[in-house]
């Protein structure tokens, strides 16, 4: 009984929290946003898949515009990073409480507990990258500060397609 009601517990939490990251979503809105379209990322993975590609590069074409942002507009280019990663937030939450609630509190807290290590490891990566960037190479602060927004962001994208895929498998 007590298992069931910690699960009843996260997923209010879940919804909670997908709640308040949508109504942050709409305070950071801008002329820069990277207008990550979800639909277009999910129709993009299951063509790689049906094509049996890596669709890793379905989070590359979200960020298609805060990629081509010039290097001369760090701060717009890392502003741009950080709404796509928040899309990318608000798309693991959507997801996560449509697992919670089509699966069983087992598998739903299994695929919480990926979701949190898949997007820890990312984000570990990405934390590496920017310790080496700042003992090895000539890169400015500002590069620096843009490959870390880029990479938080990517790091989101590949945890909302991993946790896609789980709750696609669920239906």
């Amino acid at each position: 009984m007590r298992q069931k009601e910690r699960n009843g517990e996260m997923r209010s939490q879940y919804r909670t929290v997908g709640l308040m990251l949508l109504a942050m979503a709409g305070l950071f809105a801008s002329p820069v946003a990277a207008e990550v379209d979800l639909i277009a990322t999910n129709t993009c993975l299951a063509d790689r898949l049906a094509e049996g590609q890596n669709p890793s590069s379905c989070v590359d074409q979200a960020h298609q515009r805060c990629l081509t942002t010039p290097d001369d507009m760090t701060a717009a280019a890392v502003l741009c990073f950080s709404q796509a990663r928040e899309t990318w937030r608000i798309g693991i939450t959507a997801e996560m409480e449509r697992i919670t609630e089509t699966a069983d509190d087992r598998i739903a807290a299994i695929a919480g507990v990926e979701l949190k290590y898949d997007l820890l490891a990312n984000l570990m990566q990405c934390d590496r990258m920017e310790e080496l960037a700042k003992v090895g190479s000539d890169a400015t602060g500002d590069q620096i500060s843009r490959q870390r927004a880029q990479c938080d962001a990517s790091a989101s994208g590949l945890a909302y397609l991993r946790v896609r895929l789980r709750a696609e498998s669920m239906q």
